[in-house]
């Protein structure tokens, strides 16, 4: 009986003592999870902060990405529109070259033909010098060939006379073979007379006169000489004249401004098939 009593004693001190000992470990295990609990939480919270700092950043790139984008669709405007106003202005440069290579052929077809129309008036001048001596004095004033005769070698010593002399009439013949030669040319006759005294009452003024004397030359160039009478005109001054004229004749070469700008004209055409 006392064995048995004591072995149940023996079993039941082993007994709290192992439950001593369990309660013990399941304390220091019930610690240490709490341990790792607070740790975890220590850390999840660090976690969180560190997530929180991080999706600060990702949205502080996220506006970044933004503005680069809205700033690189802002160049890319710019530089489609710099691209579009460049082109534009280098069409119109090119445009303006054209311009100015067309005007550049225009200006060259002018000079051509103004060259063109100096030596036509240079030719015409060294013809009607030749023609003429020393009869008169020639030269080319305003474009115009102009041949100046005193009236005394047309009409004789008394320059009041509307009758060409003979001395005359040979002058006219050399005028009217020039004019002949360049049946281009028109011919205008302007008389000039200062005479005072006028005892022919049939002539009323200087104005008469010039006008009869211009326009015996006239007759004599159509009938005498067969210069065509739609290339003569007449044109008569008094003593109210200009530059100071006294009583001569002077002969007007016209200068052919239609021939000249409708050679002009045919240049231009003939370029712009070009």
């Amino acid at each position: 009986m006392k064995q048995i009593i004591l072995f149940t004693s023996t079993l039941l001190i082993c007994s709290l003592s192992l439950n001593a000992q369990k309660k013990k470990d399941l304390l220091d295990e019930i610690e240490t999870l709490r341990t790792e609990l607070k740790n975890t939480k220590s850390e999840l919270s660090d976690a969180r902060k560190t997530s929180k700092a991080k999706q600060g950043q990702i949205e502080g790139m996220e506006a970044q990405m933004n503005d680069l984008k809205e700033t690189n669709t802002s160049l890319l405007t710019q530089m489609s529109s710099f691209t579009e106003l460049s082109n534009k202005k280098a069409k119109n440069l090119e445009t303006s070259l054209k311009n100015l290579q067309e005007k550049d052929k225009q200006l060259k077809v002018i000079n051509d033909a103004l060259t063109k129309s100096d030596s036509t008036k240079l030719a015409t001048l060294t013809v009607f010098k030749n023609a003429l001596g020393d009869s008169g004095s020639i030269g080319v004033k305003n474009g115009m060939v102009l041949i100046t005769i005193p009236n005394t070698k047309l009409f004789g010593d008394n320059d009041k006379s509307i009758v060409i002399d003979e001395k005359g009439k040979g002058i006219l013949s050399k005028i009217a073979t020039a004019l002949n030669g360049k049946s281009n040319l028109k011919l205008i006759v302007e008389g000039n007379s200062n005479a005072l005294n006028l005892k022919d009452k049939t002539i009323k003024d200087n104005w008469a006169l010039s006008s009869l004397q211009a326009a015996a030359i006239v007759s004599a160039l159509q009938k005498d000489y067969k210069v065509n009478p739609k290339r003569l005109e007449v044109l008569a001054k008094s003593e109210y004249g200009t530059e100071g004229i006294e009583t001569v004749t002077r002969l007007i070469i016209d200068p052919e401004f239609d021939q000249f700008y409708s050679l002009v004209k045919e240049n231009m055409k003939n370029n712009s098939k070009q």
